[in-house]
């Protein structure tokens, strides 16, 4: 007897296009919550982001984890994300997505060891775009570009 559409699973009715789409977003939502999570810790060694990052987008973020550990600092809270794909190569079957968000870093602060805040700078939305490539069928942020505050 052959499956009915409903045991298929919830895949079975999207596009290929609509399951890249979908795939590159939880890696940019994975990209958000691992960062966060190694950003409370300053250990910039942690091997957990690279599920869902490569490439110079994981270089940046482990760098900006390494400034922060480096200068005794951690960041508490959490950036609002909420990403939305603009463009998918090729279109039929992509492999190259580029996501863009606004994400509000207002309530994601540096925290001295002492418990005080860094500095007095409320934060703010910044512009985002992310470049996720598929590669040996997982999708990663390959480049991510965060552009100043206020920005959005």
């Amino acid at each position: 007897m052959a499956p009915s559409p409903s045991d298929a699973g919830p895949s079975a009715s999207l596009t290929p296009a609509e399951i890249a789409e979908r795939d590159a977003l939880t890696a940019y939502r994975g990209m958000w919550e691992d960062w966060i999570a190694i950003a409370a810790t300053g250990d910039y060694q942690d091997p957990r982001l690279a599920r869902h990052v490569s490439g110079e987008a994981l270089s940046s973020i482990y760098k900006a984890v390494y400034a922060n550990q480096r200068d005794g600092l951690v960041a508490r809270g959490a950036p609002t994300y909420a990403g939305s794909v603009t463009a998918a190569e090729p279109a039929a079957n992509p492999d190259r997505i580029t996501i863009v968000d606004c994400s509000d870093g207002s309530s994601w602060l540096n925290y001295r060891a002492d418990g005080q805040l860094e500095d007095n700078e409320p934060g703010g939305r910044h512009a985002i775009q992310a470049l996720a490539l598929k590669n040996s069928n997982t999708w990663k942020i390959d480049v991510l570009v965060i552009q100043e505050v206020g920005t959005c």
